[in-house]
């Protein structure tokens, strides 16, 4: 039977020490058919790498603009909105919620291209230690439980994006293999795809090593499945691999532990987690994409010097940001000056540095208006690498807090809240006290601080679908925008159709599977 090409590109994606650096240094693979490439420990090395690879340009883009971490995750919430002076029909849909299925963020192709080398690796790393004494069984567990991780955070983005799903679990092979499958409902796909291969991984993985931040170790499979069960509303069992994540070791050495503000970043280097996260006690795993190896990240809010067609949404730049250019009593929010460039590079009023997006990059921790032209305009100018976080320590907290909250423990959720907050310089919440009196408010407040710590992280869309808030905040946020956009106020539609909060399916991906139907609120 005539065979597939597999083809295992392979994308160097750590450049500082940790023991997968070597494996992901290799040189690319020829063509080679899948069951005659699985021979040897530099195989099995080259297929986890290329398994990688295949992910990180999927999250951080194979070209400019286009991080699709993004794009799935924030850039349709209320933290960005197009950049009218530069906007193209791509941000346009994506921040007025008129996708359509042209859109090509909403194409899955990519992230079942990762699944498909995931369930090769499944498959056939085992056999390799036929032909290869150094293929040990403690390197097919690592190997797997990377492979099974991959594959359910590929699926988890899925669902989370389009909802309903066609599962494949094994490689395709031949050419009579069908490309056709029908889609399955999200609840099966969590409950009996994403959490077993979670689970699988997590049995798999060696438990309290020192993690690298680069791949999908202990911390970062505990992270996974304590996010996948917060998405299902299961607080209990979130709770539980919280609670394990807290046991692991992270890239330091020491223990997430979990017990009190310390166990995060400190505050003067908060900076750090963004800029060398293998070295921060509070990264579980980060992206690392070296322009010097892949070509420069090129993210739609950050590096180029001329607007972008992405910036930050009005409200939260003119609530958040603006408030800290000024001389503020203390204390003051750390995070927006290191977050995003609050100052004019210019006199001319109608420049926004909403697009300055300066998050992921070594700019000062308190930059003054006066020092702007040189503490911040390098980031502009110079191609640098992009640590993306994945997920880390304070994002779990704050999940903590929201699941200790939902099962009725007030006081602990307003701890790991307060943890967070205070590490930004602000005054903790007093229980009791507005604006936490309550448990509507104390949700309330955790997912305002989500909002504030993970901007740009990829989170804040994901976050309000998870807590039914997704409705009832951007409704009147596109509202004004379609106002401003042009639309008479009696006919801004704002967040018309609940249906729309899904992404649709891309036209290709439907052409070549007649077996799938269209999400409800899209044409076919």
């Amino acid at each position: 039977m005539k065979k597939l090409n597999y083809i295992i590109i392979i994308i160097c994606i750590v450049a500082v020490g940790s023991g997968c650096k070597k494996f992901l240094d290799l040189s690319p693979q020829s063509e080679v058919a899948q069951n005659k490439f699985y021979k040897t420990l530099y195989d099995v090395n080259a297929a986890v790498a290329g398994m990688y690879s295949g992910f990180q340009q999927q999250m951080i883009g194979e070209a400019q603009y286009k991080e699709r971490a993004l794009f799935w995750g924030d850039y349709r919430s209320d933290n960005f909105d197009r950049f009218l002076s530069y906007t193209t029909i791509t941000t346009t849909e994506v921040t007025m919620n008129a996708l359509t299925t042209d859109n090509e963020f909403s194409d899955w192709s990519g992230l079942y291209t990762v699944i498909g080398r995931a369930n090769a690796n499944i498959k056939y790393i085992p056999g390799a230690a036929a032909t290869d004494s150094r293929v040990t069984q403690a390197v097919i567990d690592k190997a797997l439980a990377e492979s099974y991780a991959m594959r359910a955070i590929s699926y988890f983005y899925i669902v989370r994006v389009w909802g309903d799903a066609p599962i494949w679990t094994t490689p395709m092979e031949s050419l009579s293999d069908s490309l056709e499958k029908p889609r399955v409902a999200a609840s099966k796909v969590i409950d009996e795809q994403i959490i077993p291969d979670l689970t699988n991984a997590y049995s798999l993985v060696t438990k309290n090593q020192t993690a690298s931040v680069w791949t999908l170790g202990e911390g970062a499979i505990c992270a996974i499945l304590a996010d996948v069960y917060m998405w299902k509303h299961d607080y209990a069992n979130a709770i539980v691999w919280i609670k394990n994540l807290f046991k692991a070791k992270g890239p330091t050495g020491a223990l997430y532990a979990g017990v009190n503000g310390t166990n995060l970043q400190p505050q003067a280097s908060w900076k750090n987690l963004f800029t060398v996260p293998n070295t921060s006690i509070e990264s579980i795993w980060s992206i690392h994409w070296d322009f010097l190896k892949n070509d420069c990240a090129c993210m739609t809010t950050s590096w180029t010097a001329n607007n972008k067609p992405i910036a930050m949404d009005i409200d939260l730049y003119n609530n958040w940001v603006m408030p800290q250019t000024v001389a503020a009593p203390a204390p003051v929010d750390i995070r927006p000056k290191q977050t995003i460039d609050p100052y004019s590079a210019s006199n001319d009023p109608t420049r926004s540095n909403r697009d300055r997006f300066i998050k992921w990059y070594a700019s000062p921790a308190n930059p003054t208006k006066a020092s702007t032209a040189t503490e911040l305009a390098t980031y502009y100018f110079k191609e640098a690498p992009v640590y993306f976080p994945m997920y880390r320590l304070a994002d779990m907290y704050l999940l903590y807090a929201e699941a200790l909250n939902a099962t009725g423990d007030p006081s602990n959720a307003l701890k790991y809240l307060n943890f967070v907050r205070v590490r930004a310089g602000l005054p903790a919440y007093v229980e009791g006290s507005a604006p936490v009196a309550d448990q509507t408010g104390l949700a309330d407040a955790i997912l305002k601080e989500r909002q504030l710590e993970l901007v740009g992280e990829g989170k804040r869309w994901f976050d309000l679908v998870r807590t039914g808030n997704l409705v009832k905040i951007m409704d009147p946020i596109l509202r004004r925008r379609q106002i401003a956009a042009g639309t008479p106020a009696g006919e801004a539609i704002g967040f018309s159709d609940p249906r729309r909060i899904l992404w649709p399916v891309n036209r290709s991906v439907l052409n070549a599977n007649k077996k799938l139907v269209q999400n409800p609120g899209y044409g076919g």
